[in-house]
């Protein structure tokens, strides 16, 4: 380093409509600002980066100023805008390994159509995968792969994405098919899914696949980049900054493009930290077209805890918890008047003038021809005398009213963000940015805020967090605990505690000692699994180029899985750290000098407003054409038959229904959505019949109503998918067992090639496979002499209710509009016909490799759910279920008839709701039977995971009315029991406020999404809406099954009906 010359690093902020550079020192204690500027944002990007990179340098070399560059680093929404609007996108060849699983719902089935036929190149279903527990699903075929190699090849596909079943728990499988991959063909690209994305394959997939399609863009504007650099005599190295608050090298970069999306907020919030000292926080960062609000914990970005869409793909990769909205200091304002010219509202954005302000707003008209201009959220900044830009007197005319309502209107927008953004009812500083901030008052008082500050060089703030990013570390993986616990010794405590139990005649206290006993192993092991992996974490700082004397833990974070048995935990673990600087690396760097052959000339390079925000949303408040809960229409009937012929806004509101139904257990619906919409797409019929029509003339022995559904883990789903197979092969295997096996009054009349066991007064099959003696085994729709003449749903809540849509599709069989809970339960039993005295049996369970577990006979229901809750464990927790068949008087008089149409018409009022701007949780309110509990933010999640079930409890704290309101949520699987707290948010106060068999629902306080207990994360913004449940679970003998004591409460807490459900009109004609 030349003598007297001053180390500076460069910071690059790329906006929808500026680019903003920063010259920052960091030869001192504390880094200072030498020069800022803002230049136009380019649509090539690079020419707008490297003017502002020059403008900045310059500034500092005319002010006399001596620097070296050790440093550039860049954050840009280049990658992101291209995903949103399908620009620059490379083909891409998805090669799932997934073996007999995931075969209904290919790659890119939940990615918007546009961008699929743009991305999609190749989608190839492989041999591979794994069971939640790490067991091989199947062992990976090099031949297979080798010939979808070829297959690439012959398409000029570079791009590659390897997405295994369960890949976040067991890497080893995509690892060594990228090792094949990259032998026969060494020029191909590879993202492995698990270095993306968590549980949850379809949305890890879309997450890979975005991040495939961009490396090709990126790796071009990298080399832009790098040129420009070296076209100004810069030798220094390039970073990119990444949507955590750090930096990555370009080399990194080159591998991982997806991590610079949303990088712009997390760099205003890195910069509004180190400008305002805070490290506690909300950032609220104006920019020309947007707003992003957002929470700095710790002096970093909080990261999202749901799915983030990015250009219409649900992603499930790390993403920063920010709220975006279209508001900035371009954002146009329309006033809408009352008949006596006063002003009767006021709208500001979403759209904006953004890099065209100077030719649009009126402050910038000359001789105040405003003919072609529009008013702007900058004018009003002006006419309120709150900013000095432009011509003032351009926008004296603008009338008070307007000018207080606009800036009215602009401060309810922030309040509004910063009310969603929070984490509760505490007021938090909050910290203006952006070159819009000049649209707020910071005198002025902001709900919410306990200070507002306005710090130097706010306009810049993005661009300083750019200069002065760490390195990070991060580990984010599923570890067993079960396998890191000593097994002997636990048993040895589990034992000890089971004999000390004396007096358990229904088995509760006994589950309660074991549960206890095993507690504190599991604990130790997670604390040691915490530690390992934060050791891992830094290990990882150190390698992206961290000073070892200078990490911290930034994040330390583990959660239960639900419903995986071995307490599996995942675990979430960031450590940052400075980068080691020029002195450490021995690196010498030469006083910058500008060059002025390269000096700003007039670009021809277009410049375009920005039409995204930053979070990867499209501003434009046009509807989705390809969206069908943005397009209502009404049941349609068939004449002919008098079914209901379903459409796809039917199955969005059935979805959203069944969502709300689930009481936050039953899985989400989501999947069953896809496969439904997919099969509407491709000719199929859903039908839906009305019970009396459909058993008017029937015969009230031999037609039966068949109930199917899917039985185990939703989060195992979630990740595994269904493959169509198992829900209609658990129908086979009924009609096989009474057309092949002479099935009757719980015996087998041919037993040939089948082994019959017993075992606790059952008697069962572990996996029927007959040898095919008759000619009518083929035949669909028979069993024993008897007719299946409709399908049902078992729980109309969660994604049970979906399922005979889907058989009954393949199949050209109708859906009865009815179920047998009317709500989603855990549990077997608690199915509405083995409540009130069917038998059991027979019943099948079916997984993707076709074994067929069958139960012939068992003294009861529960002995049912508890051997094929086993069996489905064995089964990869995913299996496919047949239960007995309804005949005509147990349709009637045992499940809960019109439950299709009751989901349809709660979703349809959400929905509608939605469209027309108007509260959904009134729209619920007004459709059913119900009261509001609370709106407000969850406070406390606490959960386990016992015997396959997401047992916990939740602590809300109230919002709005409700402020100064605490209630806790307890559920299993299902929300179980509201209680209210007193003001110390521990101790329980008056009489329970709901409990089961009433539907406690919890819902997106704006929206009414459902939201299951598996999702449900600290900081979300809730609703509690208790419905009435249907007369059948209310009795004195379903409360046995359904009732709070069935879930082991004790007698005080006791079920109160607090009003009759309403009656459902069914849609389909009686």
């Amino acid at each position: 380093m030349e003598n007297n010359c001053v180390p500076v690093v460069v910071g690059v902020d790329v906006g929808g409509t500026n680019t903003d550079a920063v010259v920052i020192a960091k030869d001192q204690e504390r880094p200072v600002v030498l020069a800022a500027v803002k230049e136009p944002t380019t649509s090539d990007v690079t020419t707008g980066v490297k003017e502002a990179i020059f403008s900045a340098l310059k500034s500092t070399h005319d002010n006399g100023q001596k620097v070296a560059v050790v440093q550039v680093n860049i954050g840009t929404t280049h990658f992101v805008n291209a995903a949103v609007q399908g620009k620059g996108l490379a083909k891409v060849g998805v090669i799932r390994l997934c073996g007999s699983v995931s075969h209904a719902l290919p790659p890119f089935s939940d990615f918007p159509k546009r961008l699929a036929d743009i991305i999609c190149g190749s989608v190839h279903m492989s041999k591979g995968g794994y069971r939640y527990d790490g067991r091989i699903i199947d062992e990976i075929d090099e031949n297979e792969i080798k010939e979808v190699v070829q297959i690439l090849k012959a398409k000029a596909i570079t791009c590659i994405v390897l997405s295994g079943i369960f890949s976040p728990i067991r890497p080893d499988q995509e690892c060594q098919v990228k090792d094949i991959i990259m032998r026969e063909y060494p020029e191909a690209s590879i993202t492995l899914s698990n270095e993306i994305g968590h549980i949850g394959l379809l949305e890890r997939e879309n997450a890979a696949i975005l991040n495939e399609c961009l490396k090709p863009l990126c790796k071009i504007t990298i080399n832009g980049f790098q040129t420009a650099l070296k076209d100004m005599g810069l030798k220094c190295p390039l970073y990119l900054t990444q949507n955590d608050g750090t930096i990555m090298s370009a080399d990194t970069a080159l591998d991982y493009p997806i991590y610079t999306f949303a990088s712009g907020p997390t760099n205003s919030m890195r910069g509004a930290a180190y400008l305002s000292e805070l490290k506690d926080a909300i950032v609220v960062d104006i920019g020309g077209t947007t707003t992003d609000v957002g929470m700095l914990k710790n002096g970093f970005p909080r990261e999202a805890s749901t799915q983030v869409k990015v250009g219409g793909a649900r992603t499930n990769f790390r993403m920063p918890d920010v709220l975006s909205i279209g508001l900035g200091g371009g954002s146009y304002v329309e006033a809408c008047y009352n008949d006596d010219k006063t002003v009767k509202r006021v709208s500001v954005g979403p759209l904006s003038a953004g890099y065209n302000l100077q030719n649009e707003a009126f402050i910038f008209s000359s001789n105040g021809a405003r003919s072609s201009r529009n008013l702007t959220a900058s004018d009003i900044a002006v006419a309120a005398g709150m900013a000095s830009l432009g011509d003032p007197a351009s926008v004296g005319d603008l009338s008070k009213e307007l000018v207080k309502s606009a800036i009215d209107r602009i401060h309810q927008m922030v309040e509004e963000a910063i009310d969603k953004i929070k984490l509760s009812n505490e007021e938090l500083p909050v910290i203006l940015v952006g070159g819009g901030s000049i649209l707020i008052d910071p005198k002025r008082h902001i709900a919410g805020a306990k200070s507002v500050i306005l710090p130097e060089n706010f306009g810049v703030a993005n661009a300083i967090g750019a200069a002065l990013s760490q390195v990070s570390g991060r580990v984010d993986y599923v570890c067993g605990l079960l396998d890191m616990v000593d097994r002997v010794a636990m048993d040895k405590k589990i034992e000890e505690a089971v004999k000390a139990v004396t007096d358990d005649p229904d088995g509760k206290e006994t589950e309660i000692a074991r549960e206890n006993a095993q507690k504190p192993f599991f604990v130790n092991a997670r604390d040691i699994a915490t530690e390992e992996a934060c050791e891992k974490a830094k290990a990882a700082t150190i390698k992206s180029g961290a000073d070892p004397s200078s990490l911290t833990i930034t994040e330390k974070e583990y959660s239960t899985l639900s419903y995986i048995p071995g307490q599996a935990i995942r675990i979430k673990i960031t450590a940052v750290g400075d980068l080691a600087d020029w002195k450490k690396t021995g690196t010498k760097y030469e006083a910058w000098t500008p060059n002025i052959s390269i000096q700003k000339q007039k670009s021809d390079v277009k410049l375009t407003k920005q039409g995204t925000t930053s979070m990867g949303n499209k501003l434009s408040s046009t509807s989705d054409l390809e969206d069908a809960t943005q397009k209502p229409s009404e049941p349609y009937i068939d004449p002919a038959t008098s079914e209901w012929i379903l459409s796809p806004w039917d199955i969005e509101c059935i979805v959203v229904g069944a969502g709300i139904f689930g009481c936050g257990g039953g899985g989400s619906p989501h999947i069953g959505r896809l496969r439904s919409l997919e099969a509407i797409r491709k000719g199929k019929k859903i039908r839906i019949i009305s019970p009396e029509r459909l058993l008017r003339n029937a015969d009230p022995e031999n037609d039966l109503v068949v109930v199917v559904a899917f039985m185990g883990a939703p989060l195992i789903m979630y990740e595994q998918l269904v493959s169509s197979v198992e829900t209609t092969g658990a129908l086979k295997a009924m009609e096989e067992l009474y057309n092949i096996g002479g099935y009757e009054e719980g015996k087998l009349k041919n037993t040939e090639g089948v082994e019959v066991k017993t075992r606790a007064g059952m008697t069962f099959i572990e996996d029927y496979k007959p040898k095919r003696v008759t000619a009518t085994a083929n035949a669909t729709g028979n069993i024993g002499g008897k007719k299946i003449i409709a399908l049902m749903s078992a729980e109309i809540g969660g994604m049970n209710a979906i399922e005979p849509f889907l058989v009954g599709a393949d199949l050209d069989i109708p859906i009865i509009d009815a179920d047998g809970m009317g709500r989603a339960f855990p549990e077997v039993q608690m199915f509405c016909p083995y409540m009130y005295g069917l038998s059991p049996y027979p019943a099948t369970l079916v997984d993707d490799r076709n074994r067929r577990a069958v139960m012939l006979q068992t003294p009861s229901a529960k002995h049912l759910e508890h051997h094929f809750r086993d069996t489905v464990v064995e089964m990869g927790c995913s299996g496919g279920l047949v239960l007995s068949g309804l005949r005509k008087h147990e349709v009637y008089t045992k499940t809960i008839l019109y439950s299709v149409s009751h989901a349809w018409w709660l979703g349809n009022a959400i929905l509608r709701a939605r469209l027309e701007k108007t509260s959904p949780i009134d729209a619920i309110l007004a459709e059913e039977n119900s009261k509001h509990i609370m709106t407000g933010k969850v406070q406390d999640v606490q959960r386990e995971t016992t015997a396959g079930f997401n047992k916990g409890r939740l602590i809300i704290e109230g919002l709005e009315k409700f402020v100064n309101q605490r209630l806790l949520i307890e559920f299993q699987n299902e929300n179980l029991v509201v209680l209210r707290l007193a003001k110390d948010g521990k101790t329980i106060v008056g009489d329970t406020l709901a409990c089961v068999p009433d539907l406690i629902m919890l819902v997106d306080a704006d929206t009414c999404e459902p939201i299951t207990t598996e999702e449900m994360k600290y900081g979300m913004r809730v609703a509690v809406v208790v419905l009435a449940s249907h007369a059948l679970l209310r009795t004195e003998t379903a409360l046995r099954f359904v009732g709070p004591q069935a879930f082991r409460y004790p007698d005080t807490v006791k079920f109160q009906p607090f009003a009759d459900a309403k009656i459902t009109k069914p849609i389909p004609p009686i």
